[in-house]
């Protein structure tokens, strides 16, 4: 019994490193950096996050350094709350900088701008653009969060867009709550 354990052993040996060099092997000829998405969950603060453009005076970029500056109304461990498609309610708490003062301080928005629309990183949307008119009315209630119960976003972000359900009260605003957010599109 004992030999044959050791076989096993042996075997379990050999097919262990016969796959990690073919997976070294196969990194090296497909050019695939396997640590990747671990550098995505720690972008630098010089690194563009946000993008906003549609009816805009001209594009605009900013890396998280400029969001968590000074410049822009910074909303710190706020209570949201949120309600689902089927109803159901919770609260979560966020840190960020108000979309609205970006905007205004910006002064980027073009005469006829009504609407927008966060869009993430991997493509998803809200159905229906919000109105501008919500973010400038409630300024600390619709924002770019960068931090979750205090923590930095590192599995949704490094953006995420918060709406808090009381600026839109009667439909889920969870829709709008879009994760690993890349553009802010005005209409």
């Amino acid at each position: 019994m004992e030999k044959r354990n050791f076989y096993i052993l042996i075997a379990s040996i050999l097919i262990g490193m016969s796959v990690f060099w073919i997976s070294v092997y196969s990194f090296i000829i497909l050019d695939i950096d396997p640590f990747q998405n671990i550098k995505n969950l720690f972008p630098e603060e010089n690194t563009i996050v946000i993008t906003i453009k549609g009816n805009v005076v001209e594009e605009f970029e900013l890396t998280l350094s400029e969001l968590k500056s000074d410049r822009y109304l910074q909303i710190e461990d706020k209570q949201f709350h949120f309600l689902n498609a089927i109803g159901r309610e919770y609260d979560l708490i966020f840190s960020g900088v108000s979309l609205w003062s970006i905007l205004s301080v910006e002064n980027l928005l073009k005469p006829g701008a009504m609407t927008f629309l966060f869009i993430g990183g991997d493509g998803y949307y809200a159905e229906t653009p919000l109105s501008l008119s919500l973010a400038e009315q409630n300024p600390e209630q619709v924002i770019l969060a960068y931090e979750q119960d205090g923590e930095p976003l590192f599995y949704d972000g490094p953006l995420r867009s918060v709406v808090d359900h009381e600026v839109i009260p009667d439909k889920a605003n969870t829709h709008y709550a879009v994760k690993y957010l890349k553009t802010i599109l005005i209409e």
